[in-house]
């Protein structure tokens, strides 16, 4: 992380206008001019258009194109999809800090509440000036709480998921008052007990009681109605890939991560920038901003005035994005065979089918049939899971496939008939809604898979070539 003397104004005026979103200084669907931001957040306006693209690939922000930017509308939809996205990491993490935690964990959990509870208190007697502190001591309490789970991976995309759901809570004003403090007090009293299923399950009536509460004060359907005009042409959301490659540093941004994912970048290399310059066709001041989205995103590491480098690959952070991606695609794949419909059948046998065309041996040692083959293989994961019905759970999934796919391209061989038969297999229990199966065999995969990168030395190989002199 850069201190701050380090962080390029892009980082600064992202982080600002990210906070002031989440916040509510910046409310829904307001307009956001780049003159304006200019003045009020001391950044160019190529930064500035750099910074609204990579919080519209988070969902806060919404592009339209030569329209400009607004913040991203507030919806129920939406919310509730964040709710089920934010209790199903928590709960995981919660099982991992209860087995790992140790008494200085216990520490931080009872000094977090403790002022957590001390606002709660305030709030109660009708001190409503607290507003603000009590979500920040509410936000550090539940991060507390999971911190000990001892996955990196899983608490970021906890903390992003969070910081979402928390704007809502924010835009609607939400304080349930003596029932959201007395689960908050069952939280910590199942932390000390190491009491997962019992904490697990207050969890799920702390968020159920919150968005019940929203959905019946119609707090936040007045935000909604407010933006009801809104032409159906605009592009609301997370973008695609289509719309996400619309500035030149967007387009870098692709390339680049692409070439990380891909591992034509290797793992431990100097990303110079001059050098990338030449390569990718973009200014210093443009690439320095990408790097910097990407050090956010885990796939390079940013070293103050040393510069930037690819980052590493262990052991640890492929069994990290191992167990989050079977959480994620489990919990995806398990919604999709409740609703999927015979549209979604055929566009499962249809990227199965091509999927099985491609002989994944001669992939491993032809980069055209490769790139073939992760472009259908990412398609097949993506059209099982495509009618799981909660955007923010398959936007997450694409993160993680991501972040897990350049750990099986570094690997120097496939797995062959094995794997096209655990593919052929996910197929099969998809279509006969057989969803224990289909985990079961998900996991199979993916432990597979992760076994086969670990066996076959190309983590250590990389660990060693970070470890050689510059």
């Amino acid at each position: 992380m850069l201190s701050a003397q380090q962080e390029t104004a892009g980082e600064i005026a992202y982080r600002s206008i990210r906070s002031d979103i989440i916040g509510g200084h910046l409310a829904p669907r307001s307009r956001l001019r780049l003159e304006a931001l200019k003045e009020h957040y001391s950044a160019s306006v190529s930064t500035l258009r750099e910074t609204l693209y990579r919080l519209s690939a988070e969902g806060l922000v919404c592009s339209e194109g030569q329209r400009g930017f607004e913040v991203a509308a507030v919806t129920q939809e939406e919310f509730q999809q964040l709710a089920d996205l934010r209790e199903l990491l928590e709960s995981h993490a919660l099982r991992g800090s209860f087995l790992k935690g140790d008494l200085e964990w216990e520490g931080r959990v009872v000094g977090a509440y403790h002022k957590l509870e001390t606002m709660e208190r305030l709030m109660i007697l009708g001190d409503s000036s607290r507003s603000a502190e009590w979500k920040h001591y509410d936000r550090e309490f539940h991060h507390t709480l999971v911190s000990a789970c001892g996955s990196t991976e899983l608490l970021q995309a906890y903390s992003a998921i969070f910081d979402r759901y928390q704007r809502y809570q924010i835009v609607a004003v939400i304080f349930r008052g003596e029932a959201a403090a007395e689960e908050h007090r069952l939280l910590l009293d199942a932390a000390l007990g190491r009491d997962a299923d019992h904490a697990t399950a207050v969890l799920h009536q702390h968020i159920s009681a919150c968005v019940a509460h929203t959905l019946e004060t119609g707090q936040l359907a007045s935000t909604e109605l407010s933006s009801i005009e809104l032409s159906s042409s605009r592009t609301h959301g997370m973008p695609g890939k289509s719309e996400a490659l619309t500035s030149v540093g967007e387009a870098a941004w692709h390339r680049i991560r692409a070439d990380i994912i891909a591992g034509k970048l290797i793992p431990g290399r100097k990303l110079k920038l001059s050098s990338l310059r030449d390569d990718y066709g973009t200014s210093v001041a443009t690439l320095r901003e990408v790097l910097n989205r990407l050090a956010s995103e885990g796939f390079v590491v940013a070293e103050g005035q040393r510069g930037f480098e690819v980052a590493p690959i262990s052991e640890q952070n492929v069994c990290e994005l191992a167990d989050l991606r079977l959480l994620v695609e489990g919990r995806a794949l398990e919604d999709s065979l409740k609703k999927g419909d015979v549209d979604w059948e055929a566009r499962v046998v249809a990227a199965h089918h091509k999927l099985a065309t491609i002989d994944a041996d001669k992939a491993s040692s032809d980069p055209q049939l490769a790139e073939r083959w992760k472009q259908y293989d990412g398609q097949f994961h993506q059209a099982l899971i495509s009618a799981c019905g909660s955007e923010a759970l398959m936007h997450l999934h694409n993160a993680v496939f991501d972040k897990y796919l350049r750990y099986q391209l570094n690997a120097v061989s496939s797995r062959g008939r094995v794997v096209a038969d655990e593919h052929r297999m996910l197929c099969d229990c998809a279509l006969r809604r057989d969803a224990r199966g289909a985990r079961d065999i998900l996991q199979q995969h993916l432990r597979g898979a992760t076994e086969h990168a670990l066996a076959t030395g190309t983590i250590a190989a990389q660990e060693v070539f970070r470890l050689e002199p510059p």
